[in-house]
């Protein structure tokens, strides 16, 4: 019995109980300890797979939003220059507007000046040629020594006027006037 003993590939009675207890606290482990970890392991797995996947659409809801984002605000900025270019043009065409008005109101006022000193130049020779009619009779009364008739009157008056005229405007030929009596 000793070289059995002494054989250390031929299990002892010690092996064999250590053995049972160990296969029984596997059983044990395996039966009690190891489904409630299992379960535990599968609920903590899953809940991470969950917020994995929930991280996911996040991030995509994030990145859509992003996007629409960045639509909206393209979309501002071009709403945003289609009413500064439209606001450049309608200024453009007021200017215009108003240019135009003020270029009417000019032409208007130049027109009025215009017709206001044309009536008071004919007003002033009409007043001229009254006053220069009654010198010229008296003068040629005088003159004379006897009264002129009334055909020569308005012969000596046409005659004065057109010699004050003719000096008046610088661009009209100075001269006696053609068809006159000499003497008068």
């Amino acid at each position: 019995m000793f070289v059995a003993a002494s054989n250390f590939l031929v299990p002892g009675p010690t092996f064999v109980v250590e053995l049972a207890i160990f296969l029984g606290v596997l059983w044990a482990l395996s039966k009690w300890v190891l489904p409630p970890l299992n379960r535990m392991m599968e609920t903590r797995q899953q809940t991470i797979e969950r917020s994995l996947s929930e991280a996911d659409e996040a991030k995509k809801r994030a990145q859509e939003l992003e996007t629409q984002q960045q639509k909206m605000l393209e979309h501002g900025r071009e709403e945003a220059r289609q009413l500064k270019d439209e606001a450049a043009r309608v200024g453009e065409q007021l200017r215009q507007e108003l240019q135009k008005r003020g270029e009417e109101e000019y032409q208007r006022l130049v027109a009025r000046a215009g017709a206001d000193i044309e009536a008071a130049a004919r007003k002033a020779g009409e007043e001229l040629r009254s006053q220069v009619a009654g010198l010229v009779m008296t003068v040629a009364e005088r003159v004379l020594g006897e009264g002129v008739t009334v055909a020569d009157q308005q012969r000596l008056i046409d005659n004065a006027i057109a010699e004050v005229e003719a000096q008046a405007a610088p661009g009209r030929p100075t001269g006696p006037v053609v068809g006159t009596r000499a003497g008068f």
